[in-house]
């Protein structure tokens, strides 16, 4: 699962240079990180774990790639957050792909990104791809 994890990175490229914020910008709220976080045990918490560090609720399950937390922003660093949105949105859960619609993917975005050290702001994070592509996930906001 390990390989799995790198090859994210090879399959979604560093976002473009025309991208103009970061994710310590103020993204989204703390109203929609708790939306996010009622959704996330439902669709991601099974494999992704309560504490969303890759180690699954599921004792039978392997570990997957943490989505939250100091490696999560590691792995991902440098790429847009349109990039991980699309990512998600057509791939997980794994099990059941699509599941969550965009509004509810964009929550849990929040939510990911909340449980990850990254301040909220005023204004949601919406499920715009082309705004989301403009978004940097920088692990040193």
């Amino acid at each position: 699962m390990a390989l799995w994890g790198l090859g994210l990175a090879a399959a979604f490229p560093a976002a473009a240079d025309d991208a103009t914020r970061s994710i310590g910008a103020g993204i989204y709220t703390e109203a929609q990180a708790r939306r996010g976080e009622f959704s996330y045990p439902v669709a991601c918490g099974k494999c992704h774990g309560f504490l969303l560090d890759g180690a699954p609720d599921d004792p039978d399950m392997f570990s997957t790639p943490p989505i939250g937390g100091p490696k999560f922003l590691r792995n991902w660093n440098g790429r847009s957050l349109g990039a991980l949105f699309e990512y998600a949105r057509t791939t997980m859960p794994a099990n059941n792909p699509g599941f969550l619609g965009d509004q509810e993917l964009a929550d849990v975005l929040a939510y990911m990104l909340e449980q990850s050290g990254v301040p909220a702001g005023d204004v949601e994070l919406r499920p715009d791809l082309d705004r989301l592509g403009q978004i940097v996930i920088d692990k040193g906001w």
